[in-house]
């Protein structure tokens, strides 16, 4: 992680990423959002690592974060779920290790030329697959997204938001 945050002052941790609240707020500068792999988002099972598959919905949590609060309503803690861990071996083999959402693995995998197709689809438009999951009709718990029971955040404090409808 660059050492821009760190030097501005900024709380980071040991890697230098912004630690921060269960709303992705700094928890040195409450004005600073911080998303992706600049961010120390801790969840229950533990802090997770920058990928593309938290990237992106830490971002648009933290888009619909800032919205709530411009409207005076308090968001609800960021809670997040991974799905599975792709790897690259060459253009023409792949492994997908398919995981529960505190990135333990399942037994499902995918190899071979059908991993390499998954990755791509995946991997090549990640913005477009991240909205076409928020509108397919499949349950948030095998969605990355939420963790479901094996991911429970702490209601949020009342400086720093929580569930207000």
């Amino acid at each position: 992680v660059a050492p821009l945050a760190a030097e501005a002052g900024i709380a980071t941790d040991a890697r230098g990423r912004v630690i921060t609240d269960p709303t992705l707020r700094s928890v040195s500068h409450p004005s600073v959002h911080a998303i992706g792999d600049a961010a120390a988002i801790r969840q229950s099972y533990g802090v997770i690592h920058g990928t593309c598959q938290s990237g992106i919905p830490s971002g648009a949590y933290i888009a619909e974060a800032i919205s709530r609060r411009l409207r005076g309503r308090r968001p609800k803690g960021f809670r997040f779920g991974y799905l599975h861990q792709p790897v690259s071996l060459g253009r023409r083999d792949g492994v997908i290790q398919f995981t529960y959402p505190d990135d333990t693995p399942r037994r499902w995998l995918l190899t071979g030329r059908p991993a390499v197709l998954y990755k791509e689809a995946v991997t090549s438009s990640p913005l477009a697959t991240f909205r076409l999951a928020r509108r397919v009709p499949v349950p948030s718990r095998i969605l990355a997204g939420r963790g479901g029971r094996r991911n429970r955040v702490p209601d949020v404090n009342s400086d720093g938001g929580g569930d207000a409808r």
